[in-house]
């Protein structure tokens, strides 16, 4: 009898905290731009708006650049090109 109200008592407190459901994900996305910061700034919007149509808070802490390259080609408009990810908190 013991172990059910100890086991009831468990599952009231895991469904009542929010924290014990929240998540973290990794997003990805890319970006271009004129040059690098117009791409940084590009791929940074596009994340945390990730982040938050999915309800979640954006770690702008964690905004990490995976790959960039820069167009050689000079009739490219937007020659700078951005892969970044960032950490999303989802509840």
């Amino acid at each position: 009898m013991k172990k059910r109200y100890a086991a009831v008592l468990t599952a009231c407190l895991l469904g009542t905290s929010a924290l014990a459901f929240a998540e973290v994900a990794n997003l990805t996305n890319s970006a271009e731009g004129a040059n690098r910061d117009a791409g940084l700034a590009a791929v940074k919007k596009k994340l945390q708006d990730a982040c938050t149509d999915r309800k979640g808070t954006p770690d702008a802490a964690s905004f990490e650049v995976v790959f960039e390259k820069t167009s050689d080609n000079p009739d490219v408009p937007k020659p700078y090109y951005v892969d970044g990810k960032m950490k999303c908190d989802l509840p």
